[in-house]
């Protein structure tokens, strides 16, 4: 692969996680921007140590990128093929950024958001003209470095404009689902806009039946949560619900389904967490939440997750 030149915007967590992933998939360029210089610095050097910690064990490219931090945006995106935004989860934040960045990049750019919750399109409204058809979901899954998955999803303009492209692999979804591929990545293209993608949907489904199934006194959190670790949680990394549905037999599947879907639970809020959050419950952060924890369980458990 040859290399291109990217920008991370956001020097956080994922951004660091993101800058790690585009160097050590190939030769790339990576230039780290965030707001506050020494904060780029010390991203591009945790994005460092993660590109030397993947190609120790064996899961980086033969020839690794470089991430560099810089002190401008223009410096950050000028030149650059891709562009992958992860600052504070707040639409008037990212509109703004992206308002400034699509008067500083290329026509051809394409203009990524790591949002997990805002609308894409509501961000790509902060861009003027033609640069609103360029921005798309590029949704790492922390920690960056380690989850293969990207969620990639297009926002309305830039649908409209792929529609009406007569070749959709020039488009900003097959770029950057290319790139993704290329740096090792497993990405998941939406085929349009939804709250949440794919991944915390399922999560989000999964949860609310657990809470009815605590809630109502089937169970205890240990025997759920034992139930999906010690259980389907297994193959979960291997084989998807459909795909085991296939294997099980969808006329066995129907049949079962048929019996308790319609005594799933149907909460259309979150009552359990209402109720801890109240009792100052708030998980980890205060060593109890679902469970009472420990510095030494939080922290067992932090390695094993």
């Amino acid at each position: 692969m040859s290399g291109v030149k990217v920008a991370v915007l956001g020097p956080g967590m994922m951004g660091c996680g993101i800058a790690a992933c585009a160097a050590a998939g190939g030769p790339h360029e990576v230039r780290l921007w965030g707001r506050r210089p020494e904060a780029a610095e010390a991203g591009a050097r945790r994005a460092t140590e993660l590109v030397e910690f993947l190609a120790s064990n064996g899961v980086a490219a033969p020839r690794c990128g470089r991430v560099v931090a810089v002190s401008t945006l223009k410096e950050a995106v000028e030149g650059a093929e891709f562009v992958f935004e992860s600052v504070a989860e707040d639409l008037a934040v990212k509109q703004a950024l992206f308002a400034e960045i699509a008067g500083l990049c290329g026509p051809a750019a394409v203009l990524c958001t790591n949002t997990s919750s805002l609308p894409v399109s509501a961000i790509a409204e902060g861009c003027a003209g033609a640069a609103a058809a360029r921005v798309i979901a590029a949704h790492f899954i922390g920690p960056a470095h380690l989850v293969p998955l990207v969620e990639v999803c297009p926002s309305e303009q830039a649908a409209a404009a792929i529609a009406a492209l007569p070749d959709a692999a020039a488009g900003p979804v097959e770029r950057v689902r290319n790139f993704l591929l290329g740096i090792g990545k497993k990405p998941a293209v939406l085929k349009k806009e939804i709250d949440g993608f794919i991944a915390a949907r399922l999560q989000a489904a999964l949860y609310r039946e657990c809470l009815h199934l605590v809630e109502s006194g089937v169970a205890d959190c240990e025997a759920v949560d034992g139930a999906v670790f010690n259980g389907f949680g297994r193959r979960l990394n291997q084989i998807g619900p459909f795909i085991q549905a296939d294997f099980a037999g969808v006329d066995l599947v129907q049949r079962t389904h048929a019996t308790f879907f319609p005594q799933l639970g149907a909460y259309q809020r979150d009552v359990r967490a209402d109720a801890l959050v109240q009792e100052g419950r708030t998980g980890v952060k205060a060593l109890r939440g679902h469970y009472d924890w420990t510095e030494q369980t939080a922290k067992a458990t932090a390695g094993r997750r």
